[in-house]
């Protein structure tokens, strides 16, 4: 079968536990031999016992019957907690190695698909594949083993009989076969239909306020409808073939039985059968063939566990980014600390190669054939600030991106701290840099437990000096638990200026030699831009760092300024140099400027107002 290709080649991603499983399969054949004792039993009592009326024993055979059913019940109980556990954690091996994974493809490939895609992939999928390990391959050994034990005894007690059921075989492995196909496209669209829902579904909650404010409540409604229809008619679908595959082999069975009890009757009749015989070998047909009808039922499931193990081998190969490519062999949790704990030394060591901490030359950056950067040069020397600007869209964002690593290389070269980013794995480069995003995502903990991701070796005294040099002094004070006050999903209690200090902390911690700041502040209200600035500054001090920003005080200080169009450099130098020969330039500070001005008296009219009042 496909799927068993597929688990096998997926197999090296998960730990088997070896000793757990083997004691489980035992008790398995342990309860399943028990079971299968049981009718032997039945039929002696029948002809030698009821027949020829030794009542003694009767309590004997009924007590043997009744001891193997607790046998069965005990060993069935072991396997049952043994693969649940196992399941559990097979789970949670896949899931691992899926996650790992996540952390080393390009971030616009995650960007892309949104994370429904993803959450389907480490839920629904890993699941089935658990599933698929320590339930339906379970299920299809046992069910083969009692088969075999079945007919092994049946064929003992009548070969015609052994024959008769034999002769069904092909035929009940047949049926189900006449809807494998759309089986398996149903299924596969149920999957589908399910990811896209999961997809939208996060959209709706992330979107709650502009959903309310707009009140969208009837457009979200009806657009979810739209998606449920299509995941309706494939699950009604999906079931249906699921019941036809099912029913036709239990009237095929049952048919059999049918047949069966006929010739058994004419042999018991002649004398070449007892009843008692007749009785068990009916049981052992149906010992024989119910796991045929099991191993049919299990189809379906099979053809659910190949689209997930499809899925999965499918995002398993999805090629790494450049740098994750070059990690090698994923380090142990101590390791990957170790690293983080020692990188200051190896990054100041690296920059001393070279007068430049940032060098680009001819570089070329495309994304689903779209080309984003072209030709972009430029060299930024240690300790220097580098200002980039240019209108919406000119390429800077994709720029930081690439220097971080985040976008794939088309051609040319990056050198940061001489060293070429083609030679650099994420954890060199991680060494070397540090960056505060736009928006920075705060996770549910503590705040020192988000701060203290700049470095995870730090103490909390550490933790507080980086949080008050990041101008969080204030916020501290007022918290209840200080560093320990717990915070919620994305730091909800906290103002969008007090989650980008926290990021800045987060610096501060980390220590890098070259600072990335994209747009920082664009989210925030000049009040609190000027607060985060003056922290910004501070983490500034002695660092490379590289800035996009629409703060025109930053921009004119800057040692060197970057203009971009339409992802080129077109021009460089410093504010004086480019006021006096770039239009594009002098635009663009108008622009910045003006806002400003605009800002300055929006920020009055509440003042003014007040006074007037007063």
């Amino acid at each position: 079968m496909h799927s068993i290709k597929l688990f096998l080649r997926l197999v090296p991603h998960v730990n088997i536990r070896w000793k757990l499983t083997l004691l489980a399969y035992l008790s398995t054949f342990i309860q399943l031999a028990a079971l299968m004792c049981q009718p032997l039993i039945f039929a002696y009592l029948i002809d030698h016992v009821l027949i020829e009326k030794k009542t003694e024993m009767i309590t004997l055979l009924l007590s043997l019957s009744g001891g193997l059913a607790l046998v069965a019940v005990i060993f069935s109980l072991i396997r049952s907690g043994i693969f649940r556990y196992l399941g559990i954690m097979h789970t949670l091996d896949i899931r691992d190695v899926l996650l790992r994974h996540i952390r080393k493809i390009p971030i616009p490939e995650i960007e892309k698909n949104g994370a429904g895609k993803f959450m389907a992939l480490l839920g629904y999928d890993t699941g089935t594949m658990g599933n698929y390990l320590n339930h339906v391959i379970v299920e299809l050994i046992s069910q083969v083993f009692m088969m075999l034990l079945a007919f092994g005894v049946l064929f003992t007690m009548d070969w015609k009989l052994g024959l008769l059921a034999a002769a069904g075989l092909p035929i009940l492995f047949w049926l189900p076969r006449i809807v494998k196909k759309p089986l398996a496209q149903h299924i596969s669209h149920v999957r589908t239909h399910n990811e896209e829902i999961g997809t939208s579904l996060l959209e709706c909650i992330d979107g709650s306020r502009e959903i309310r404010v707009y009140g969208l409540e009837g457009w979200e409604h009806e657009r979810n409808q739209k998606k449920y229809k299509g995941l309706v008619s494939s699950s009604t679908k999906e079931t249906l073939f699921r019941v036809l595959s099912f029913q036709s082999s239990s009237l095929f069975i049952s048919l059999i039985i049918v047949v069966v009890y006929g010739v058994g009757s004419h042999q018991v009749l002649g004398e070449a059968l007892t009843i008692g015989m007749l009785v068990a070998s009916v049981t052992y047909l149906q010992n024989a063939l119910n796991p045929v009808q099991a191993i049919n039922n299990f189809y379906a499931e099979l053809q659910g566990s190949e689209v997930a193990l499809q899925r999965i081998e499918s995002f398993l190969q999805t090629p790494p980014e450049e740098l994750a490519a070059r990690n090698g062999e994923a380090l142990s949790k101590d390791e990957d600390n170790n690293v983080h704990a020692q990188h200051f030394d190896s990054a100041a060591s690296m920059n001393e190669e070279s007068q430049a901490a940032v060098e680009v030359e001819c570089l070329q950056v495309s994304y689903d054939g779209v080309h984003i950067l072209k030709d972009v040069d430029l060299s930024v020397e240690r300790n220097q600030t580098a200002a980039f600007v240019g209108r919406s869209g000119s390429g800077k964002t994709t720029l930081f991106r690439t220097l971080a690593g985040f976008m794939g290389i088309t051609s040319g070269d990056v050198k940061i701290g001489a060293r070429s980013l083609h030679e650099m794995n994420r954890h060199e480069l991680n060494a070397q840099i540090g960056i505060v995003f736009q928006e920075s995502y705060i996770f549910k903990g503590t705040i020192a437990e988000n701060i203290r991701l700049g470095n995870l070796q730090a103490s909390d005294e550490e933790i507080v000096e980086a949080a008050y040099k990041a101008n969080l002094q204030e916020l501290l004070e007022q918290l209840p638990d200080g560093i320990h006050t717990v915070i919620d999903n994305k730091g909800f209690q906290l103002s969008g200026g007090q989650r980008q200090r926290v990021a800045i902390a987060r610096a501060f911690l980390k220590k890098p030699d070259i600072l990335i700041l994209d747009e920082p502040t664009s989210a925030l209200d000049r009040l609190t831009e000027n607060e985060v600035m003056t922290a910004l500054k501070e983490l500034m001090r002695n660092k490379t760092t590289l800035i996009s920003t629409h703060r025109l005080n930053t921009i004119m200080h800057a040692d060197t300024i970057f203009v971009m169009e339409q992802g080129k450099i077109v021009d460089q130098g410093t504010h004086t140099e480019l006021l006096g020969r770039s239009k594009l330039y002098k635009a663009l500070i108008a622009d910045m400027d003006k806002q400003e001005s605009t800002d300055e008296q929006l920020e009055a009219v509440p003042v003014a107002a007040g006074a007037e009042h007063e």
